[in-house]
């Protein structure tokens, strides 16, 4: 696009009808091409896909059900006694001849041990690693639904790219059109074409190289950062979904398919509801209060402590008759065991005061929590509300009055009472319209996905 060569001007002129004639034909290449866009051709990734990929890869999802299973398993097993303790020994054998029939002492004893749990211990451990396994299944909630939060933002800023390469592929050959126009008036001697409006027509076509260096990196990056939550690159043949207009809403559809809530129902939801008492059950709050139940049960096992453990024992005692033939009665032994926790109380006290302490700070995470989701959530209902407004805005007034303004410029240029640069830039200006609109588009996609990430997982509240 800089290869253009500036013609001498001839001094004969054109006739009317050719002017005129060129007159409409720039205007309707320029009207039709603001409005058309590329059909797509490659292989597109939609956000459905992409989330329904991202979920079944995610290697946290799958590590969670492995830790869910072994908390069940350690439930069951910490609900079992310890093993009893089996001994055998032979007592008092004679070191002089060592004949097991030698002395009535001498005995072949066998026992058994069993010691019981400490008060409750076992039971509240039990409840502990029960809690533990719903944890799991809280957190893979949670995850998931952040994962199609992170997802569909990383989703947005790759469609984002994409999209904007378009516009810039139609402001280059909007300017294109341009150029070639203003070079036949040049050429013709028509009017007051001037050299420079040569010049700054292709000046406005060398400064779109930046433009589309930053909109390849932001594309390359956003793709990138999109490959990382399937565990490989994307291929290259893959590529964002496209519109047959720039204008088109963002899919957002695909994050409310695992809800019953179409997307205006959806709003009135989020408009309707007190996010300070619904997001109590959002998944990030639930697992503190499920945290909080953990260290409820340390604090039962740790007073669980200050009690007794109890043993009991019972042995047989095996005597072989004297050498005389005289019969020996062998022995039955009974016994229990307490130990005595009395003598560390300090420390005890000490431990239920640490685990209750723990207990009260889950407590106050839980709110702090619920504090935080909630003002985010007024902060994207805020943000939302005025998108909508920018978004009604601009598609009834901003992109109609673009229009007419670069209809007019370039009738002015056309009758000589006009200068190049004012229809250089109002033609860009259009180009800019749309391109801001698609950043307000995208931007709302985005905060309903922020939204959605709030909202859907403790949708089943909202009729309650």
């Amino acid at each position: 696009m800089s290869n253009y060569s500036v013609p001498k001007k001839v001094n004969e002129s054109a006739n009317r009808p050719c002017k005129v004639s060129a007159l409409f034909a720039l205007i309707f290449v320029l009207s039709s091409f603001l409005m058309a866009n590329k059909p797509v051709v490659a292989q597109t990734l939609s956000l459905e896909q992409a989330l329904q990929l991202a979920i079944q890869y995610d290697p946290l999802l799958k590590g969670n059900a492995h830790r869910k299973d072994r908390f069940n398993a350690e439930a069951e097993a910490s609900s079992y006694w310890a093993n009893p303790q089996v001994s055998a020994s032979v007592q008092n054998l004679p070191t002089d001849g060592f004949a097991f029939d030698q002395e009535p002492m001498t005995q072949f004893k066998v026992g058994l041990k069993q010691q019981l749990p400490r008060g409750d211990e076992n039971l509240y451990s039990q409840k502990k690693y029960q809690v533990m396994a719903d944890q799991m299944s809280v957190e893979s909630q949670a995850r998931k639904a952040w994962l199609k939060r992170e997802v569909t933002l990383t989703w947005l800023d790759w469609v984002y790219a994409t999209r904007r390469i378009g516009l810039l592929d139609k402001e280059k050959s909007l300017l294109t059109q341009l150029l070639d126009f203003t070079d036949s008036r040049y050429s013709q001697g028509v009017g007051a074409a001037a050299q420079q409006d040569i010049l700054q027509v292709r000046l406005a076509l060398l400064s779109l190289d930046d433009k589309y260096v930053e909109a390849y990196q932001q594309k390359n990056e956003a793709r990138s950062a999109l490959s990382k939550w399937f565990g490989a690159p994307l291929d290259e043949s893959v590529s964002a979904p496209l519109t047959q207009s720039t204008r088109d809403a963002i899919e957002v559809d695909a994050i409310l398919n695992d809800s019953n809530l179409s997307l205006s129902s959806f709003l009135t939801v989020i408009e309707n509801s007190e996010p300070f008492s619904i997001l109590q059950h959002h998944p990030e709050a639930m697992l503190l209060q499920i945290q909080t139940q953990i260290e409820a049960q340390n604090v039962n096992i740790a007073r669980e402590q200050t009690k007794s453990q109890w043993a009991f024992e019972a042995s047989y005692g095996y005597r072989q008759d004297a050498q005389n033939g005289a019969s020996r009665a062998d022995f039955v032994s009974l016994g229990v065991q307490v130990d005595l926790p009395f003598f560390n109380k300090s420390r005890q006290d000490a431990s239920i005061a640490a685990a209750a302490s723990k207990m009260s700070a889950s407590e106050t995470d839980f709110r702090l929590k619920v504090n935080e989701l909630a003002a985010n959530a007024e902060v994207l209902k805020s943000r939302l509300s005025a998108l909508s407004e920018r978004k009604a805005l601009y598609e009834t007034a901003l992109i109609g009055e673009t229009r007419q303004l670069s209809e007019a410029e370039l009738t002015a240029y056309t009758t000589d009472t006009g200068d190049i640069g004012d229809v250089v830039n109002a033609n860009l200006k259009q180009v800019q319209v749309q391109d801001d609109l698609l950043k307000i588009d995208i931007e709302r996609a985005r905060t309903l996905a922020s939204l959605a990430y709030l909202y859907l997982p403790t949708h089943a509240h909202f009729f309650e």
